[in-house]
């Protein structure tokens, strides 16, 4: 991630974001304060992280979208209102998201993220995408990767949802006490490794030792994603039963508009796609049913405000995490269940 300036905190400052500062201390808030952040879309799940970034005293946000509002937003969204449907979508919502903090500095541009150069992508120090197709998703995110920056995707099918993050290469640290086996440095996982450990005692209890532990994380594009990701080896076999047929049916999607296929697609040519990828997974296809590939068919694109609730409230937690406190992040891709509430974290 490209280096930000840690500028002090007003005394205003200090007092509005004093709740945070007390969670995550005050070169985190100040790293966040100097962080420019573009978000592209500002749908359902957009909304909800425009909402949580701008609240948490990020320091600039723009916000890139072409789309008027619809009546179909209007279940969705809580920017915008009947009287706004036909208007532009950001010029509908940007009063109601520069009331949430003042001290924030919006930017709201009406233009589709294809007609952007690469200059224009190269003040930003995070980019999220919502409401994107797999191909333009897949292009977007070679080009943060060319220019080293990290990339949030989110998506969701009524109630199902995914999340995809590719921070690139990102040390994060984390610190807890030390058990009777100290940590070691090595490989924690194929794309983690804890690369240095330093100890300190507890100031009170000198008995105590806790481990400051640096991790290197690496991150797998979503084309490399959408081509070979595997389980094989990755997960135990209780995890493996655990695992719902919304996996599949989600990356089968994703190739699917990645390939730039008919937009319509019938069930039994889901679930063929979808038994490709559960060979390819290492799952059995016995986790595909036709009640599941149906729903999920049928609310293909479709925006549920509690989903996004959920999927953007995620991403804002990550992205201000990421930006401010350097804890471990997420990796690298998360789907949701919104029927048994699941939403398990893969690591490809």
């Amino acid at each position: 991630m490209k280096s930000m300036t840690e500028g002090k905190l007003s005394e205003d400052e200090i007092a509005l974001y004093d709740r945070q500062i007390r969670l995550w201390g005050m070169a985190a808030q100040a790293n966040m304060r100097s962080a420019k952040v573009l978000l592209i879309n500002l749908g359902a799940i957009g909304s909800e992280i425009a909402k949580s970034i701008v609240l948490s005293g990020i320091g600039h946000l723009t916000i890139l979208d072409a789309h008027k509002v619809t009546e179909e937003d209007l279940g969705s969204q809580f920017f915008i209102g009947s009287k706004d449907v036909g208007q532009w979508k950001i010029d509908a919502a940007k009063e109601r998201v520069q009331d949430l903090n003042s001290r924030v500095e919006l930017k709201f541009d009406k233009q589709f993220f294809q007609e952007k150069d690469e200059k224009f992508f190269q003040h930003f120090d995070l980019v999220v995408a919502t409401e994107m197709k797999a191909d333009d998703a897949v292009k977007l995110n070679e080009l943060t990767r060319k220019l080293n920056i990290p990339l949030y995707v989110a998506g969701s099918n009524g109630l199902f949802a995914y999340i995809f993050i590719d921070l690139i290469e990102f040390i994060s640290e984390d610190e807890k006490l030390q058990s009777i086996r100290p940590t070691v440095v090595g490989p924690i996982s194929n794309n983690r490794s804890i690369i240095e450990i330093t100890t300190r005692k507890d100031e009170e209890d000198g008995k105590k030792t806790y481990e400051r532990i640096k991790i290197k994380n690496c991150y797998t594009s979503l084309k490399e994603v959408l081509k070979g990701a595997t389980l094989n080896e990755k997960l135990t076999r209780r995890q493996l039963k655990r695992v719902t047929s919304i996996l599949p049916l989600t990356l089968s999607l994703l190739q699917h508009e990645l390939k730039q296929k008919s937009k319509t697609i019938n069930v039994e040519q889901m679930k063929m796609d979808a038994a490709v990828w559960c060979k390819q997974l290492g799952i059995p296809t016995s986790v595909l049913t036709d009640e599941y590939t149906q729903q999920f068919i049928k609310q293909r694109g479709i925006e549920f405000a509690p989903v996004a609730a959920i999927i953007g409230g995620a991403v804002a937690q990550d992205v201000i995490n990421i930006l401010g406190k350097r804890l471990s992040p997420l990796s690298n891709f998360i789907v949701f269940d919104g029927i048994t509430l699941d939403m398990p974290l893969f690591e490809f």
